[in-house]
């Protein structure tokens, strides 16, 4: 009863003071919000209405107001008020207002007062996508944004889609997203993860609109599924539509991929005669067609190197082949494209892929063609398996995509249409590390130990690139890799990457003083020296999203350890198996003679998705081996 009161006694002084001043908006003061939006909360969406207005198939305006509350530091950058442009796009009004707490305005800011920049600043030769924006400090929380633009553009072959929830630790109190379509093109709709969202959706012939409200804030749990998958999304995208002012239609991924090659990649791979005499001569003697592609790919890695170039339909079109021979430089559109051309001269067909390039992993939407992809690849079809390069690498080797462009769906274009693949999934077997080493043990509790370790897979692609690395980068890699080994020094580094195996082989000397704990006359030591679990998996009482496992693997470990002179064994631990639907678990310790003991260890993870009720058991499993991996043995002196 008191609580209430206190709330209306504050609302009345608010009413009030609104009146006195004149200059509070009440509806923006963040005092009284819902405490359903408020936890868990660092900003709150109090609004955002989109109205995408398709007045033809090259011109589309877009109307936004957005308003959000930021409640801390860390939800500032919900309040990042920016607007992208490009040669096709008009940003014909663009505010932001900053209110305080009790809805009083604080700051005002015009489109002269945002900054404009490159969208690829320090990434890119040149291009011609850009963006403006204003930088606000907030000197108090909570504040609230106000963001209004009007923007149009020429180009209809994206519509922006719709994501009313942005990201975790964010609210959102109302948001509505509205299609108008003028001229009646026809329009493809997709919905996803609409179920359990109070969401009305209202369509009509040609218009489309969404309203979401009163949605709290998402906490995010560990490896869950990624986020797009758990909020709500709506996409649009018209069957015909003008990009750079060059029309198409589609209504699948083979129209679309066919459109994409007439228009985008179609007519750029021509080669001056001596380039091609060149390649003729560089796969002479080759007995296969991957040997050939092979040594194509490698001469690509030696004469260019990456630099994006934003320029050509929208950034959407590579450089021509014979300017990259020319220039040795290129984006991902251009090498890809130039590497297709060289194997072509050579009779070796290929194809150019869309993808989505990211270790988090994202498909390419294989029933909802459109505009999609942020990165592209080579695909030759080959008779055991399809090879896929990364053409934009200098350092990866030869079929080898790693976890950027692994096992995910996307775009082959090809002449007669587009086709979705998927890319190769490296197996929890493939992913290898296997580590020997042998230690020596001193009697004043210290260590000395070589290792040797061999990655192959994606443990391969995990840890290759720190040859590239100065050598005192490389030690600090190492001491932060075994961090949890007290005061260790890393004397002598040899790291050989076989490129032609795709293995990637560490010969590391160190020594740590106090690796032991000293107990009396007694130690204590762990054998497990070089490969822990070491960080604990958090606990959940009511977890809401199923588990994700994204990439297995296999570590396997065999250590040598020469006790210190004068110490003998006083009792060895009993040998661990934990077997789950997870992985299985092993570790042992025997006694090669009196002064030499064997540690083995394997470790299998599986990937996989699995029910959210299931994550407790998965970490009980870690947990298990975490512990497992600190058990000690007792040394006594004779």
């Amino acid at each position: 009863m008191l609580k209430r009161i206190q709330l209306v006694l504050v609302a009345l002084f608010l009413c009030v003071y609104t009146r006195i001043s004149g200059q509070e908006d009440f509806s923006l003061q963040s005092i009284l919000i819902d405490s359903l939006l408020t936890e868990n909360a660092n900003a709150i969406v109090r609004s955002e209405d989109i109205v995408i207005q398709i007045n033809s198939i090259n011109s589309v305006t877009i109307k936004t107001k957005r308003v959000v509350t930021v409640l801390n530091k860390y939800g500032n950058r919900h309040a990042d008020s920016y607007e992208p442009y490009d040669p096709q796009t008009n940003i014909k009004r663009v505010r932001a207002t900053v209110f305080d707490v009790l809805g009083k305005e604080v700051k005002e800011f015009r489109k002269k007062d945002f900054s404009d920049r490159s969208m690829y600043d320090g990434f890119s030769l040149i291009g011609d996508n850009r963006f403006i924006y204003f930088e606000y400090t907030p000197v108090d929380y909570p504040y609230t944004m106000v963001y209004e633009s009007e923007v149009e553009t020429k180009n209809s072959a994206f519509i922006e889609p719709w994501f009313p929830i942005t990201n975790y630790n964010l609210s959102v109190e109302n948001a509505s997203y509205k299609v108008i379509n003028l001229k009646k093109i026809p329009l493809r709709t997709k919905e996803k993860a609409f179920v359990g969202y109070p969401i009305e959706i209202l369509k009509g012939d040609h218009e489309i609109s969404y309203i979401l409200s009163k949605v709290p804030a998402l906490n995010k749990e560990h490896q869950s599924p990624p986020f797009s998958e758990l909020v709500p999304s709506g996409k649009i995208t018209l069957g015909n539509f003008s990009l750079v002012n060059i029309e198409g239609v589609a209504d699948d991924w083979k129209t679309m991929g066919k459109w994409q090659y007439q228009n985008l990649v179609s007519g750029r791979d021509e080669l001056p005669d001596e380039v091609i005499k060149k390649m003729s001569e560089l796969v002479e003697g080759a007995d296969s067609k991957k040997e050939k592609t092979k040594r194509i790919y490698e001469y690509v890695q030696n004469k260019t190197r990456y630099i994006s170039v934003q320029l050509g339909i929208g950034g959407w079109m590579p450089m021509k082949a014979s300017d990259v021979d020319r220039l040795g430089y290129g984006d991902c559109k251009a090498l890809t494209n130039y590497t297709k051309a060289l194997l072509e001269s050579q009779n070796i067909p290929s194809f150019y892929t869309i993808v989505y390039g990211d270790s988090r992993r994202r498909d390419i939407d294989d029933d909802f063609a459109s505009m999609q992809g942020n990165h592209v690849i080579l695909n030759v079809p080959n008779e055991e398996e399809d090879i896929w390069l990364e053409c934009t690498s200098q350092t990866a080797p030869f079929n080898f995509i790693g976890d950027f462009t692994d096992d995910r769906n996307v775009l082959v274009i090809k002449p007669e249409g587009g086709e979705i693949k998927r890319t190769k999934k490296y197996k929890p077997e493939e992913n290898t590390l296997h580590t020997t080493a042998t230690i020596f043990l001193q009697e004043d509790a210290s260590m000395v130990a070589e290792v040797v370790s061999e990655s192959k897979g994606l443990q391969y692609d995990w840890r290759y690139l720190t040859k590239l690395k100065p050598v005192k980068d490389q030690k600090l890699y190492f001491k932060e890799y075994w961090s949890y080994i007290n005061n260790l020094n890393v004397l002598s580094l040899d790291l050989i990457d076989d490129k032609d195996h795709v293995t990637y082989q560490e010969k590391v000397k160190v020594n740590a003083t106090n690796y032991a704990t000293k107990v009396g006359t007694r130690l204590l030591i762990t054998p497990n020296v070089f490969n822990r679990v070491i960080r604990k998996k958090p606990k959940y009482k009511d977890r809401k999203t199923a588990l994700v496992i994204s990439r297995g693997y296999v570590d396997s470990d065999e250590y040598i350890i020469k006790l210190p002179a004068g110490y003998i064994i006083n009792k060895l631990p009993e040998g661990k198996v934990f077997e789950t639907d997870f992985g299985v678990y092993s570790c042992s310790v025997s006694k090669v003679d009196q002064s030499t003991l064997k540690y083995i260890r394997e470790l299998r993870i599986n990937d996989g998705r699995y029910p959210k009720e299931q994550y407790e058991a998965y970490r009980q499993f870690m947990s298990k081996i975490q512990k497992a991996d600190k058990t000690k043995i007792v040394l006594k002196q004779q």
